[in-house]
């Protein structure tokens, strides 16, 4: 099927901004921002023009053929700007609940195996359901269809977590904590003079952070 076809042959990554551009003001937040875009699609570019880019006020997602997926990982670990680095399995189409427990379950089923575990879900859209019921749904699913410890809401083994924007789907299935700081060309330029021994690598090193 589509789904399954989005799923298996590509490879989506969620990019969430640095914490600390998210609270400058409005121009200084959409210059990073958009400083942080172009960089992204440089490298993206470097390894494939068959991978995909969209810009969000909140996050920058990629999705690129498998076959390039621990390149792009690779680099989007080691660029500035980034706090976290999101796998996602993108799904779309996504109208109801009962569709969305089953799609779920198909690809989160083994990850729960013998664990407690938890339903986080986030959600943007006109929809006749909330988060809450998204959560409640997937959680009461996959309880009934797996052998597993039980659902666990403070201290679970195992959080599953969901995004649903409007009729899409997102599953996160890993989280990378990037390299932080602000993007590259947004800081002006600083010369590092280093040395044979270490600390002048590992305080250069701090400096970009």
């Amino acid at each position: 099927t589509k789904m399954e076809e989005n799923s298996v042959k590509t490879q989506k990554f969620i990019i969430k901004y640095f914490t600390e551009i998210m609270i400058k003001g409005e121009t200084a937040k959409r210059q990073m921002i958009n400083q942080l875009f172009f960089n992204l699609q440089r490298i993206s570019n470097n390894i494939s023009s068959d991978i995909k880019i969209k810009k969000f006020f909140d996050k920058i997602e990629l999705v690129c053929p498998s076959e390039f997926s621990d390149n792009l990982r690779e680099k989007l670990l080691e660029t500035p700007g980034i706090q976290q680095v999101l796998e996602a399995i993108q799904i779309d189409n996504m109208h109801t609940l009962d569709e969305m427990k089953v799609e779920v379950n198909k690809h989160m089923a083994k990850t729960i195996e013998d664990k407690t575990f938890v339903v986080r879900a986030k959600r943007v859209g006109k929809q006749d359901f909330k988060s809450t019921h998204i959560e409640q749904t997937v959680g009461g699913y996959m309880l009934a269809h797996n052998k597993t410890k039980g659902v666990d809401l403070k201290n679970p083994e195992v959080t599953i977590k969901v995004e649903l924007e409007h009729a899409q789907l997102n599953i996160i299935t890993k989280k990378h904590y990037g390299l932080g700081g602000f993007p590259l060309g947004t800081q002006g330029e600083v010369l590092s003079l280093m040395s044979g021994g270490f600390d002048s690598t590992v305080a250069s090193y701090l400096a970009m952070k």
